[in-house]
């Protein structure tokens, strides 16, 4: 029998949580490797405000979401802030700011609602947040519809983060989320 959108839980991971599940979480954030996710995530993991949001099924991750406190000296921090004008440094960059570093959901899973169920259910968490940043490819589509749909505004809309890299775009919208 069909997993239905109602047999699917979100749960709040801890850290030490998530990295004990990285495995599962590789299977799901299948655009990189195995050994990215097990460098990446640790990393991500010690940032300060560092939430986990893990859509379960019968026992298995078929989603996720995480994020934390974005600051001076993390890379993605960094890049953004150069590519942004000093007038969106303040209105995105500001201290306390969050940056929805991840949302993925298993392939077989898409279309159920589930990417909005994490965002919400993430965003929620940071009720003291003024802002929240993200990135995501300029050609992904249902990404870019999700994050249109729950408020969020084009910021820099094209960055390479490397020479020859694929294209993102910088969203960001404002906090407390309003369910």
């Amino acid at each position: 029998m069909a997993s239905t959108r109602s047999s699917v839980e979100l749960v709040h991971l801890a850290a030490a949580e998530a990295l004990a599940r990285r495995e599962e979480i590789a299977a799901v954030w299948t655009w990189v490797s195995d050994e990215r996710v097990r460098e990446i995530l640790p990393r991500h993991a010690e940032r300060p405000g560092f939430r986990f949001v893990a859509a379960v099924d019968e026992g298995a991750l078929v989603g996720f979401a995480y994020g934390y406190r974005g600051e001076p000296g993390q890379w993605w921090h960094d890049a953004v802030r150069a590519a942004m004008s000093p007038e969106q440094r303040a209105r995105w960059l500001g201290p306390g700011h969050v940056e929805l570093a991840e949302l993925h959901v298993a392939h077989r899973r898409r279309r159920e609602g589930l990417g909005g169920r994490l965002h919400d259910e993430l965003l929620s968490t940071y009720a003291d947040a003024p802002t929240a940043v993200l990135s995501t490819q300029v050609g992904n589509a249902p990404a870019l519809a999700l994050y249109a749909g729950r408020g969020w505004e084009p910021v820099v809309p094209r960055l390479r983060f490397a020479a020859g890299a694929e294209p993102y775009a910088i969203l960001g919208r404002d906090l407390p989320l309003q369910l």
